[in-house]
């Protein structure tokens, strides 16, 4: 069949993702859209980028456009300034003020930086503009502690549903090309075209005083959804079939798409991260259809095909969807229920033990040096090696102090309370951003870790599961509290130490 436009009917060759570059898809196909109506769908693509932008960035996805892993930006609390974050970790944008005191007619003022580069950016600027200035020191690096960020993302919506939409569009057509360019699917590219245009006009969400193009935007999306009966024909869907595979990938997507030749229904089911999962039905061809069923599961961690994705084929229907007679029941029911936020607590869970279990797989590669060496040189490894991963130990820190901290409350303990909240205040003039007396709860924190490696290292039993149990799970969490917490606030108590330590 000539690779003509699903939309239009004139020659394709767009070269489009089937899966979207911006997720992490790698697959290529030149035969679904003509140029004009790939970039039409910018729009919902770049909204559905957006909203899965910190899943993807905490990740690790790199999109297909990218040499580099995905970056989302957040605000830092303490401070109110623009960061960036990613896999490898939270980084300032921009230089940032720590401190400034007056010396005389001049100031001193000390400044922080995200980088080596950025130091002689600030440098340069500085000179050029003539700025009467002398370093008073050179630049030292340290990591700066941080756990407050914030970072607002609403997932789904019209526009949400519609990517949702359309990248199951996609694939159907790839897989059912035929059928893709029949009747049996106009209404649905009509709905997506539309909602298209209100992405592209950034229409997501309702807004006052809206544009004259939005508005008749809005108009046309209304139209295009009349053969549906007013309603998006995609919704979520907290109720697959229970008897579908697991994905092949363990942050999979999976894109489901098919027919029933029973009654004719074209459906189709996106899966993202195996956790947030839609449905739709595409319309209806004549009863006594061959039916069949195509599953992609797409990894987005993969860099490359062949290991990008995995595609079988049935001659059944088993993720044939019931269309709901309320679209919006089901979500409306998970919210109230707590349901679609356990769902993302649970990925947020397995995204962090996904992270622990790449650092531990880092750490036990440096670490198996220190099988060679002497105990003092192992010693001396072990220190180095968690002195990059403070922030690691500084999450470790403030689950335990948040726990003690909410016993206590609960125990009307209100002077320990106040001790354990000064263990881990921040201080914006900071270097680190930790007050002095967090500073030593830090660094008490990773001396019983260094000792409890160093330990572990002696009896041999140093492996990449014991290093990602002290790293991040319970036998950390208890050596934090026991050797480092409990002691240091018995020092508070007793007033061994001054809080302003």
């Amino acid at each position: 069949m000539a690779k003509t436009c699903i939309v239009c009917g004139k020659t394709a060759g767009s070269g489009e993702h089937v899966f979207p570059a911006s997720l992490g898809g790698r697959r290529i196909n030149s035969g679904i859209y003509c140029s004009s109506h790939d970039n039409s769908y910018s729009g919902l693509v770049s909204e559905i980028a957006d909203q899965l932008d910190f899943i993807n960035a905490y990740l690790g996805v790199r999109p297909d456009h990218s040499k580099h892993p995905k970056t989302a930006y957040a605000v830092h609390k303490p401070t109110g300034e623009a960061v960036s974050f990613s896999a490898k970790g939270i980084s300032f944008r921009k230089p940032w003020l720590i401190s400034r005191t007056a010396v005389g007619e001049y100031e001193r003022i000390q400044l922080g930086f995200p980088d080596q580069q950025s130091v002689k950016t600030f440098i340069t600027e500085m000179e050029a503009k003539g700025y009467p200035f002398s370093p008073l020191s050179r630049p030292i690096q340290r990591q700066y502690i941080t756990d407050a960020l914030y970072h607002k993302r609403s997932f789904g919506g019209p526009c949400g549903l519609g990517a949702i939409a359309y990248i199951a569009q996609t694939f159907f057509a790839q897989e059912f090309p035929e059928i893709a360019r029949t009747e049996a699917l106009s209404d649905f590219i009509h709905y997506t075209q539309a909602i298209a245009k209100i992405a592209a006009l950034g229409g997501n969400e309702q807004q006052q005083n809206e544009s004259e193009k939005l508005t008749q935007a809005r108009k046309e999306l209304a139209m295009a959804l009349g053969p549906f009966d007013g309603k998006a024909p995609v919704w979520w869907d907290f109720t697959p079939p229970t008897d579908i595979r697991s994905n092949k990938f363990d942050f999979g997507h999976r894109v489901t798409v098919g027919i029933d030749g029973t009654d004719g229904q074209i459906y189709g089911r996106v899966s993202l991260f195996s956790t947030l999962i839609f449905s739709m039905c595409f319309g209806e061809v004549p009863r006594g259809s061959i039916t069949r069923e195509v599953n992609v599961d797409i990894n987005p961690l993969a860099d490359h095909p062949p290991h990008d994705s995995v595609k079988t084929e049935i001659l059944s229907a088993p993720g044939r969807v019931h269309v709901p007679d309320n679209m919006t029941e089901q979500l409306a029911c998970a919210i109230s229920t707590g349901t679609q936020q356990r769902l993302f607590e649970n990925l947020m869970q397995r995204l962090q033990e996904y992270q622990l279990l790449k650092l531990a797989g880092s750490v036990s590669v440096t670490l198996a040096q220190c099988a060679t060496m002497s105990s003092v040189e192992a010693r001396e490894l072990i220190g180095e090696v968690l002195d990059q991963q403070l922030q690691a130990i500084w999450n470790l820190v403030t689950f335990v102090v948040q726990g003690l901290h909410d016993e206590m409350v609960k125990d009307g303990m209100e002077h320990i309370v106040t001790l354990l909240d000064l263990m881990i205040a921040p201080d914006v003039q900071s270097v680190s951003g930790l007050s002095p007396l967090a500073e030593v709860t830090l660094f008490a924190a990773k001396a019983a870790l260094l000792t409890q490696m160093e330990q572990d290292c002696a009896a041999g039993a140093l492996h990449e599961k014991r290093i990602a149990e002290l790293m991040g799970r319970g036998p950390g969490l208890y050596v934090v509290g026991k050797e480092a917490i409990s002691p240091l606030l018995f020092q508070l108590l007793n007033g061994s130490i001054a809080p302003e330590t």
